[in-house]
C-alpha cells in the first residue's frame, strides 16, 4: 500500500539518540508507512530499493545534505525515468543548506513529519516547490557540486574533532584572517586546479581555478547565496568558476551571504545546461556536502524534477 517512507542516517549531526528518534517516528508513521536506518552506504541501496518496489508516495530523509544527495542517487539509479515520490528533507544534519534553500518548515524533524503526516492524512495540500536534480557523470543525482576551495574547506571541517555551525564559522574565520597576513592555511586552502571547463560548449575563459561550484539550489553552508540563479530557467543549473583569490574571495564575502553577482573579472558566473569538465589531473570532488573519489573528467547537467515538501 503507497505510504510514506522515512530513511534516518545515524550518523548525521543531529541525529545522536537514534534509537528514541527511530521510536518516535514509527509512532508518527503509524501504519501509513514504515521507518528504516541506513547505517552504511550498502543499506541506503537496499532501503530504497524497498521503498521503490513499495512504490511509496512520500520519502523523508532524516539527515544531512550529504544523505539527501545518496538516497536521490539510489532512486535515480533503480528508476532512471521515474515516477518520483514527493520528497521531504528533515533537518538533522549540521548545515541543512537544501531544506534552507527551499525554505522548508523551520523546527525539529518530528515535529516537522508530524505536520506532514498531519496534512497526509486529512487531504490536505501539501506547501511543494519543485527543483531539478544534477545529474554528475550520470551516477550521482543531488544538488550542488563543486571542487577546489569548496572540498579543501570541507575536508578541514571534516578534520576537525568535533562538526559543527560554530566550527564552520570559526574555520571560515581562520581562513580569512590567513588571507590577510598570507599564512600557509589559506594557500593550501586555495590551491590552484588545473581544468578545461566547457559550458554549453564554450570555453570558461581560465586555465586554473580555485572556485568550482555549480548547483539547482540557491544556498551552500552558513547560510551563503553564491548560486542566485539556480531555479531561474527550468533545465538550468547556476556555474561558478574561477581563479579568484583569497583577498578577493574574502572582501566579496557579504555578496556571497545575499546572492550579490561578485561582477569579478576572475569569476565565471552564468546559467547552463551542461558543463564538461577535464582536469589536468584526478581531482576530488563535493557533492551536498560529502567528498567522492577524484574523477579526471566530469559532466554536470540538470536531470528530473523533483517536488520537494516545505511543510
Amino acid at each position: 500500500m503507497p505510504g510514506i517512507g522515512v530513511i534516518v542516517n545515524p550518523h548525521a549531526g543531529r541525529n545522536g539518540n537514534t534509537a528514541r528518534r527511530v521510536r518516535r517516528f514509527e509512532q508518527i508513521v503509524g501504519g501509513e508507512g514504515v521507518v528504516r536506518v541506513t547505517p552504511n552506504l550498502a543499506a541506503i541501496e537496499q532501503v530504497v530499493g524497498e521503498l521503490a518496489r513499495e512504490r511509496v508516495d512520500m520519502l523523508a530523509v532524516c539527515g544531512g545534505d550529504g544523505s539527501h544527495f545518496r538516497v536521490l542517487s539510489a532512486w535515480r539509479r533503480l528508476h532512471p525515468e521515474g515516477p518520483w515520490p514527493l520528497y521531504l528533507p528533515l533537518r538533522a544534519g549540521t548545515m541543512n543548506y537544501i531544506a534552507r534553500s527551499i525554505g522548508c518548515m523551520r523546527g525539529g524533524p518530528e515535529h516537522v513529519l508530524s505536520h506532514v503526516l498531519h496534512d497526509y492524512r486529512h487531504g490536505h495540500m501539501h506547501d511543494i516547490v519543485e527543483r531539478e536534480l544534477l545529474v554528475v557523470n550520470d551516477e550521482y543525482a543531488g544538488f550542488t557540486v563543486g571542487g577546489g576551495i569548496v572540498v579543501n574547506f570541507l575536508q578541514l571541517y571534516y578534520s576537525s574533532p568535533r562538526q559543527s555551525g560554530l566550527t564552520a564559522i570559526a574555520l571560515l574565520g581562520r581562513l580569512v584572517g590567513s588571507a590577510m597576513l598570507g599564512t600557509s592555511l589559506v594557500r593550501g586552502a586555495f590551491r590552484r586546479v588545473e581544468a578545461d571547463i566547457d559550458c554549453d560548449e564554450e570555453r570558461v575563459p581560465f586555465r586554473t581555478f580555485t572556485v568550482i561550484l555549480a548547483g539547482t539550489v540557491t544556498h551552500v553552508a552558513l547560510g551563503f547565496k553564491p548560486m542566485y540563479l539556480a531555479a531561474r530557467k527550468r533545465e538550468h543549473f547556476h556555474l561558478l568558476a574561477g581563479p579568484i583569490g583569497p583577498l578577493r574571495l574574502a572582501r566579496n564575502i557579504p555578496r556571497l551571504w545575499r546572492g550579490v553577482p561578485l561582477e569579478d573579472p576572475e569569476f565565471y558566473d552564468n546559467l547552463a545546461r551542461m558543463v564538461k569538465i577535464r582536469f589536468a589531473a584526478p581531482t576530488r570532488l563535493m557533492m551536498d556536502g560529502d567528498l567522492l573519489d577524484p574523477v579526471s573528467e566530469l559532466s554536470i547537467r540538470t536531470g528530473p524534477v523533483i517536488s520537494l515538501i516545505r511543510g
